[in-house]
């Protein structure tokens, strides 16, 4: 009973992350449109509350799977066609977010021979390319044809493939896609182009993938390696939920295997850098402009030693990956909550959550692990629309 219990707060938690994270998207960009945000932020907790509640209670025991299946699918295709409308219909140059703008302007310089960490976004000539070499390669397919947009539908056609994959459920699908839909937070990514949250999905698959498939420390080390260095070489926020899923399992390997996962990581890592290390030796350009010095703001040195220490807490007493879904999830949210509190902390009021330093899509990287852990077996009974195979 205990045990259920403390399952039952934990699901309540994912919710509340995801409720949260929504709710300041509302208070924050609704106002845009001349919204009242208080007004706003109340009327969507009613809705998301009331529709949870209406699918818990009158429409979940309704859904099989046949009916979830072609439901999926019919919100997956109206998904792609929202981000094909938005990529087409919308001017990214009118919208004051870059982080579209940081990579093209990135592949631009690079396919010019421009020192890519160089180049300023659209936005502002302060602000620079922030992710690491890896994540601008996979955008290259998309610049290709036009417009690193089109990621956004990639990496939804990815999540939605690891869900289903891991939870052999359409429901569960469903379910997943629901949420997404109820998401205020989900469509500022798509209407803005930004690519933080394809980053979180990105991440959030390969974890479902190697569970599932599985692929571990044990039995392919090497393979496990490989992807935490590629993973690790997209953005720094990529790094936490890989070493929580992944510190454990590296700390109880024996010491040949501890080596050559750091090895080969480090040597991806290593790779993905050096040539914008080397671009120029005589001036050493990297060291005066890279992305670290995007990912990383002056913070409070104490508050990330104790979350370090936290994190490190978290992946050691990793047992099962419903607590990985449900810690990550947590962690996340908390780290970029506590960082975009340190900002407007040390700003002494100049900054609050309608100023632009005061970036709350960071809050969205937890939202992928939220409703892995709110899908996962054990929370069978919490979903809006139950996980079972039934036909």
């Amino acid at each position: 009973m205990e045990r259920k219990n403390n399952e039952r707060l934990l699901d309540i938690l994912q919710w509340v992350i995801i409720l949260g994270t929504n709710i300041l998207f509302v208070y924050k960009y609704f106002s845009r449109a001349g919204l009242n945000p208080v007004c706003s932020a109340l009327l969507y907790t009613a809705f998301f509350i009331g529709a949870l509640i209406l699918f818990r209670k009158k429409i979940a025991q309704h859904i099989t799977e046949r009916i979830a299946r072609w439901s999926a699918v019919v919100l997956a295709l109206g998904l792609l066609v929202c981000i094909a409308g938005a990529i087409i219909c919308i001017d990214p140059y009118t919208i004051n977010v870059d982080r579209w703008s940081a990579t093209t302007y990135f592949l631009d310089a690079l396919f010019q021979g421009i020192y890519p960490y160089g180049v300023h976004t659209h936005v502002s000539d302060t602000n620079f390319p922030s992710p690491f070499p890896f994540w601008h390669y996979l955008n290259i397919p998309f610049w290709l044809i036009g417009d690193v947009g089109w990621i956004q539908a990639f990496f939804l056609l990815v999540f939605l493939g690891a869900v289903y994959y891991y939870f052999r459920s359409w429901k569960a699908l469903l379910s997943c896609l629901l949420i997404l839909y109820a998401s205020p937070a989900y469509w500022w990514e798509l209407m803005t182009r930004s690519d933080g949250f394809s980053n979180a999905l990105l991440v959030c698959s390969c974890v479902l993938f190697m569970e599932r498939y599985p692929i571990k420390m044990e039995n392919k080390w090497w393979l496990v390696a490989i992807i935490a260095g590629c993973l690790a070489s997209t953005r720094l926020s990529a790094v936490i939920p890989v070493a929580l899923y992944l510190f454990r399992p590296w700390m109880e390997a024996n010491w040949r295997i501890k080596i050559g996962v750091v090895g080969i990581a480090g040597a991806i890592v290593l790779i993905a850098f050096a040539p914008y290390i080397l671009w120029d030796t005589e001036t050493w350009i990297f060291f005066r402009r890279n992305p670290f010095m995007s990912q990383t703001t002056p913070g409070n040195t104490w508050m990330l030693l104790v979350m370090i220490l936290l994190a490190v807490w978290i992946a050691n007493k990793k047992q099962t990956f419903r607590y990985y879904a449900h810690s990550t999830s947590v962690f996340m949210f908390a780290f970029m909550l506590v960082s975009l509190l340190g900002v407007i902390i040390l700003s002494k009021g100049t900054v609050t959550i309608y100023h632009p330093c005061c970036d709350i899509s960071y809050l969205t990287l937890s939202l992928p692990f939220a409703i892995v852990a709110i899908l996962s077996e054990s929370s069978i009974d919490q979903l809006p629309l139950s996980v079972d195979n039934t036909e």
